[in-house]
């Protein structure tokens, strides 16, 4: 458990070091000009998207230096497209599901403006969707779960601690229940595949849909009740929708051949 708290403590203390060097060159003007520092620049879309960015290239680096990435996770596995497509075909209704649970909820948003303004930022969308995902697999799935698994953790106590872990990370109310729950499918994406990419993967999409649905709604705020016409309408839609997500899950298990086994590398035939 020690490199899982360790790892914690790079992830936040990255993106602590990261928004402290952006708020001083953002701030570097000013400071030449008359030694003024403005600290409510570091909450513009860019200036966040940019650290959360350094923030994940920081993390890289940490973990690089202190050998704890696994190569044969950033394999491919022999995955092709057929994979990947039905990967995302999958994630539709799993999103679907998540996201209709979570309104259930209706827990407080503190992140809901900060989000909005970076789905219309580009370096805010290049963190909302691929640094931010990229970091997080890589901290969560390939550094805590996999360590987990390595000291004979059994497979679903691993992906579930890590999915608890992942979920009360991110520190907002509206997205710890979904988070939790999207990490454990993450986690299964990761121990059955063998290779970090098809969590990664997953994690993209998930956060592109996202950033695809403020695109489309624009200033309107529509609930996913209201969206599918009603709430009968949206329970309807789940009925479908979890047939659907079993259905996802034998084929893609089916087509994992590599899964991860207890020392943390892909080995074909191995029992969890």
């Amino acid at each position: 458990m020690r490199r899982t708290v360790c790892l914690v403590c790079i992830f936040l203390a990255a993106q602590l070091l990261a928004s402290m060097v952006v708020m001083f060159f953002f701030n570097l003007p000013g400071l030449l000009r008359d030694g003024r520092l403005d600290l409510d620049v570091v909450a513009s879309p860019g200036a966040l998207g940019i650290s959360l960015v350094l923030s994940a290239a920081l993390v890289w680096a940490v973990m690089t230096l202190l050998r704890w990435t696994d190569r044969k996770s950033f394999r491919s596995g022999g995955y092709g497209r057929a994979v990947y497509g039905t990967l995302v075909l999958w994630m539709v209704p799993v999103i679907f599901l998540v996201n209709l649970l979570l309104e259930a909820f209706a827990l407080e948003d503190l992140n809901e403006e900060t989000f909005l303004r970076m789905a219309y930022d580009p370096w805010g969308i290049l963190a909302l969707v691929v640094a931010g995902p990229f970091t997080e697999e890589l901290v969560f799935r390939m550094g805590i779960q996999r360590h987990l698994m390595r000291h004979r953790m059994r497979p679903w106590v691993a992906i579930a601690l890590t999915g608890l872990i992942f979920g009360v990370i991110h520190g907002n109310p509206a997205q710890i229940p979904g988070a939790v729950l999207f990490g454990f499918v993450l986690g299964w994406l990761y121990w059955r595949s063998g290779t970090i990419w098809t969590s990664v993967a997953a994690h993209v999409f998930n956060n592109f849909v996202g950033v695809a649905l403020i695109w489309c709604m624009g200033d309107a705020r529509y609930t996913l009740v209201e969206l599918c016409g009603g709430a009968w309408a949206a329970v309807l839609w789940a009925v479908v929708a979890l047939p659907l997500v079993y259905v996802g899950v034998r084929s893609l298990d089916r087509m994992f051949v590599t899964p991860l086994d207890g020392k943390g590398t892909g080995s074909a035939g191995v029992r969890l």
